[in-house]
């Protein structure tokens, strides 16, 4: 039998009370050493199952756990093969583990994801979207038509100037959300949708000029908050709401996940954060 990880805390001089399932409705149990702890459920199968359920019951044992604690959440899908692997594993990163608490202790994860809309010529570039071809054969053409290596250049322009605009609408947003909530957060992490999905139309309620095209992109913001500091930041979340010209939703609290990976650029947005595991504890 293989146990499934949920997350790692300190150790209490208390055990765990109540009866608490996890995937597959096996019961969760503590494996602690040297004071700290891993919460495990036993798994007679190799790989959990990919649909929606164990996902659910698994994230519902960390909040279990979160409501009451600080913990470190692992990523779903995290195995070992004996429970004394799983005591070993806390012994050879107890260091990691204890600095990595000391970061998160009393901390929640709260989420504000923004829309951002904003506006691009749509000049001749748009004339050919497929990039991929931007040479049709010339019987294709229109007589009167620019040369096809003309109309890459202009399309490429145009997908460049699309580019940084965004990047400049991005890091005005994160400025803004840095000094709306200052003094409410220990840590800030941001991510967007990747260059692909920027291409979606959306309505707006500015007129807009015929030669002029409506973009959108998500981005998302975390913020690791003291748990005193959740209403505070919740009212400040309504001004920024009241201030800022876009479509907003503040998620939270929750488990700290996207603050349990390395800071490998700290400066600088992550652009992806969706591997919430301590690299090597696969």
């Amino acid at each position: 039998m293989s146990y499934l990880l949920y997350c790692i805390f300190r150790s209490r001089p208390v055990p765990m009370t109540g009866n608490l399932t996890g995937v597959a409705g096996q019961p969760v149990v503590l494996v602690g050493t040297n004071g700290i702890s891993a919460a495990v459920s036993g798994l007679s199968h190799s790989n959990p199952a990919p649909d929606f359920s164990p996902r659910l019951a698994y994230k519902n044992v960390i909040a279990s756990f979160h409501r009451a604690r600080t913990l470190i959440p692992m990523r779903y899908g995290c195995l070992l093969k004996e429970e004394k692997r799983v005591a070993r594993l806390l012994d050879e990163n107890r260091a990691q583990y204890v600095a990595l608490m000391e970061e998160l202790d009393n901390c929640v994860e709260m989420g504000i994801r923004i829309l951002i809309e904003y506006e691009i010529n749509a000049e001749s570039g748009a004339r050919n979207p497929d990039l991929k071809n931007p040479d049709p054969p010339s019987a294709a053409r229109h007589p009167h038509s620019p040369p096809p290596g003309r109309t890459y250049l202009s399309a490429r322009k145009t997908h460049y100037d699309r580019e940084d605009e965004f990047k400049r609408e991005i890091e005005s947003t994160i400025d803004r959300c840095r000094e709306m909530f200052s003094g409410l957060y220990r840590k800030i992490r941001a991510e967007h949708g990747p260059p692909g999905n920027s291409q979606t139309s959306v309505f707006s309620f500015q007129p807009q000029h015929h030669n002029r095209q409506s973009h959108n992109r998500l981005l998302s913001i975390y913020f690791l908050v003291p748990r005193q500091s959740v209403e505070r930041f919740r009212r400040v979340f309504r001004r920024f709401c009241s201030a800022k010209e876009a479509k907003l939703l503040l998620s939270g609290p929750w488990p700290p996940y996207n603050f349990v990976v390395p800071d490998r650029f700290p400066d600088a947005p992550a652009r992806s954060l969706q591997d919430s595991n301590i690299k090597g504890h696969r």
